[in-house]
């Protein structure tokens, strides 16, 4: 743990998911003992995620024949020796770009596989849910896990599919409750809450997709993602899209997220 606060810089990198793992897990450990800053961060993580939300759909739209055309170039009439010089010093520019890629101060590296840009909608509302209700005290859950009953028929009625809520007694992880959230296109998502005794939160976030998805099944489907301290494994099953995200070790996360693939099942 961090002997002292660490500054807006580091909290703003951490809420980036650009810090170190070993500073990364040292500022979610200050933030777990001050729920005051860990709030006002969460809200950092929600407003970057509900940014990073907007339009996104846009990205995966091809691109307009009309706009394809305007960026082509007029035909030039080229002499064959003139394309052939043209041609040498294309190769020639291409080895060297390839060799000095990962040299070149300016050079970025090719995104990883499930970086923010990357994820599915679901993933992105998933991890703002969790870092926006995760630090509540007062009301972490819309119905309280007394209310189960109620709590699976209300958000089975509104999501439109019937919903199970997975039992991780045996994992030392007890239900709080759930809630009724928003996603893309005002979709209805909804929000499982789990509680172990030392405190520490884990979220079912479960969705219904418009577009199923192709994914094998589970395990091989899962997907890690992390977006600062808010991590999990996330995975498509047909017409519904799961997330669940919680601070703990990658292992001990993928355990849990089996148990819950097994018993949705």
């Amino acid at each position: 743990m961090p002997a002292r606060a660490p500054d807006e810089a580091t909290l703003h990198a951490w809420v980036d998911g650009e810090l170190a793992p070993d500073a990364a897990t040292a500022v979610a450990q200050w933030l777990a003992a001050h729920p005051e800053a860990a709030a006002r961060t969460a809200a950092f993580q929600a407003q970057r995620a509900g940014l990073q939300a907007l339009h996104a759909q846009v990205l995966g739209e091809p691109v307009p024949p009309r706009l394809r055309r305007a960026l082509r170039p007029p035909p030039v009439a080229w002499h064959w020796p003139h394309a052939l010089a043209a041609a040498v010093m294309l190769a020639v520019g291409l080895g060297l770009g390839w060799g000095i890629a990962g040299q070149w101060p300016g050079a970025r590296p090719a995104p990883r596989a499930g970086t923010v840009a990357a994820l599915p909608a679901f993933v992105r509302e998933a991890a703002a849910a969790h870092a926006v209700y995760v630090p509540e005290q007062r009301h972490p859950v819309e119905v309280a896990a007394q209310q189960q009953a109620h709590l699976v028929q209300w958000l089975s009625r509104r999501l439109g599919t019937a919903l199970k809520v997975p039992v991780l007694d045996e994992q030392g992880f007890h239900l709080v409750g759930g809630r009724l959230l928003p996603g893309e296109a005002g979709q209805a998502r909804a929000q499982f809450m789990y509680q172990d005794a030392a405190g520490l939160r884990l979220t079912l976030y479960v969705s219904v997709l418009a577009h199923p998805g192709t994914q094998p099944a589970a395990p091989a489907a899962f997907q890690w993602t992390a977006d600062g301290a808010t991590q999990g494994f996330y995975w498509i099953d047909g017409h519904q899209g799961y997330a669940l995200s919680a601070a703990l070790p990658r292992e001990r996360l993928h355990a849990l997220a089996e148990v819950v693939y097994r018993q949705l099942e």
